[in-house]
């Protein structure tokens, strides 16, 4: 699935043991790859925003806990004049959620209920990023 505003790409695949993976590349460089594990779930997995100069997005990753279905994801600014932005996130296969958005965002808080993880999101330093990978 290519994500419309990050332009990034997440495929679903499987690890050892036949458990769900989820596969995030950014043009064709794989940037994560997150195997289902009911041990360490890693709630907030990943978080990206654009590189300086392109159009402004985030994005954010993770796994779900046992028991949760549904999970949102606010972006927020920070500084003197702090905003923020909740989004629904996309879950995946019932193990894995994707949240991305349109504008300049410095972190994310992820919710889902009982369970909240927050963490600065990583700059792109790919010029390209935002569009598809190119294949032959």
């Amino acid at each position: 699935m290519r994500l419309p505003i990050s332009g990034w790409t997440v495929r679903l695949g499987r690890g050892a043991a036949d458990r769900a993976a989820l596969e995030v590349y950014e043009g064709s460089r794989m940037a994560d790859v997150c195997v289902a594990t009911p041990v360490s779930v890693s709630v907030l997995r990943g978080a990206w925003r654009s590189p300086r100069g392109a159009a402004p997005w985030a994005l954010a990753w993770g796994q779900l806990p046992a028991g949760v279905s549904s999970v949102s994801a606010r972006f927020s600014t920070g500084g003197r004049n702090p905003s923020s932005r909740e989004i629904p996130a996309v879950v995946i296969e019932g193990t894995y959620w994707v949240a991305e958005t349109a504008g300049d965002w410095a972190q994310v808080t992820v919710d889902m209920g009982r369970v909240r993880s927050s963490g600065r999101l990583r700059r792109s330093h790919r010029a390209d990023a935002s569009r598809p990978p190119a294949f032959t």
